[in-house]
């Protein structure tokens, strides 16, 4: 049991912490789904293909099935004439040997007929004209080609996704591939989150007023659980009230993980840390350098006949709770869902303004990317208070400066994690010859 009154802040490195947070994760119990509910989820198991694919020889493009020595020096000057004995679509084969001088109609995909090693295009042909049913061909370019090996993606016996693997659009095509009508995921996470303080309002209760601020910070984590896979479930604001808080906690005892927001420091009405205190709870840190969000909490909550249940204690400002989301509640529930990769995607940017911090902690800036000369640039997305959430909706991603470095200047590299897919990074038409009307 922890004696939150009489225990000193741990003040970790962010990456202390992380490490003790994601070392506790244990990925969540196997469920099997159907293909078209497997989006987002992480692969429980190894995905073996039955078979190999493409199961067969096949053809790369529209065009006729040949002998490629008939071809040889075939041009415009000197054209080839072919028998036509037959024609192939993709679902359908050549039963017959073709023989020299014979020549098969195939379409792309097609199983390439036995004796035919050459796949011409149409356009080098008379594209079949006349009877009987000759194709005269003007070029031997495509001697030895075209022609797609059989088992060329993978063999049968082949993983073609390996476990904690991420679902997106490309592995449902591998998936399909890998005749994977279901799929072995690991559980969603049920994520409960709690607010808390007398000063706030739930914005579903009544109109806006200047006797209560309204409740942002439950909404921001539940849709951030979301979009990392888990299953988000409010359960209230609980008053600075000792029981009520209990009480509220009591709600979530079937959650895997809690997070509270607010009552992270030790105020005299931060009282999360005292009625934890009661029910046998295991901390494992408080307080990490990391801004905005020093005073984050992490550790266990016993429970009889289940799995100890993570608890996260976030700061109760709207850019702490999110900040300190992103950096370490997110990684967890990506741990605990089964993925591998379980940390946002970095880039390199340049800052196109000084971006400062204090060197004993590491900060992580809301910042707007855009790129300039086909470099990625990043300045400040607004006022960097953690109380300001203005700053949140304009954010393309956070920039990171490290413990140790008080700044880092204008037009030098900067490290920063993506929130998503920012506008500002997205191709832009010019890219690919088009231009935008």
């Amino acid at each position: 049991m922890t004696d939150f009154e009489s225990r000193a802040a741990d003040w970790l490195p962010v990456g202390e912490a992380l490490q003790r947070i994601l070392t506790s994760a244990s990925p969540l119990d196997v469920e099997v789904v159907p293909l078209a509910e497997a989006l987002g989820r992480a692969l429980a198991s190894d995905v073996i293909a039955p078979t190999g694919v493409p199961p067969w020889e096949s053809s790369a493009m529209d065009g006729y099935a040949v002998h490629g020595g008939d071809i040889a020096g075939a041009s415009r000057d000197a054209p080839v004439t072919l028998t036509v004995v037959g024609a192939v679509l993709a679902a359908t084969r050549f039963q017959e040997q073709v023989a020299p001088g014979q020549a098969v109609r195939i379409m792309t995909g097609g199983p390439v007929p036995a004796g035919t090693n050459s796949i011409v295009r149409v356009e080098d042909t008379d594209r079949e004209q006349g009877q009987p049913r000759r194709i005269v061909i003007y070029s031997d370019r495509d001697t030895g080609r075209h022609v797609r090996p059989a088992a060329e993606d993978w063999s049968q016996g082949d993983i073609t996704l390996k476990a904690g693997t991420g679902i997106g659009p490309g592995q449902i095509a591998v998936l399909a591939s890998a005749h994977a009508a279901e799929v072995p995921v690991r559980r969603r996470p049920l994520v409960a989150i709690l607010a808390s303080g007398d000063e706030l309002r739930d914005i579903a209760v009544g109109p806006p007023g200047l006797d209560r601020i309204p409740e942002s910070n439950s909404r921001v984590i539940a849709a951030s659980v979301q979009l990392a896979g888990g299953t988000p479930v409010r359960i209230g604001i609980a008053r600075d009230d000792a029981d009520d808080i209990r009480a509220h906690i009591e709600k979530a005892r079937d959650a895997d993980v809690l997070v509270t927001l607010g009552g992270a420091s030790m105020g005299e009405g931060d009282l999360f840390k005292r009625v934890l205190d009661d029910t046998g709870f295991r901390l494992h840190f408080w307080r990490v350098k990391l801004r905005p969000g020093t005073p984050t909490s992490f550790g266990h909550l016993p429970r009889k006949g289940q799995a100890d249940q993570a608890v996260f204690g976030l700061p109760g400002n709207p850019a702490s709770t999110f900040v300190t989301f992103e950096i370490l509640v997110r990684p967890f529930l990506m741990a605990l869902s089964g993925h591998v990769r379980v940390h946002r995607t970095v880039v390199s940017a340049r800052a196109a303004e000084d971006l400062r911090s204090t060197m004993s902690v590491t900060a992580f800036l809301r910042v707007v990317l855009t790129r300039v000369g086909g470099v990625a640039e990043a300045s400040l997305a607004g006022p960097q208070g953690s109380g300001l959430v203005s700053s949140l909706g304009a954010a393309d991603g956070l920039a990171v400066i490290p413990e140790g470095v008080e700044s880092i200047p204008k037009g030098e590299a900067v490290d920063v994690l993506l929130l998503g897919d920012p506008p500002g990074l997205s191709a832009d038409a010019a890219l690919f010859g088009a231009t935008r009307e």
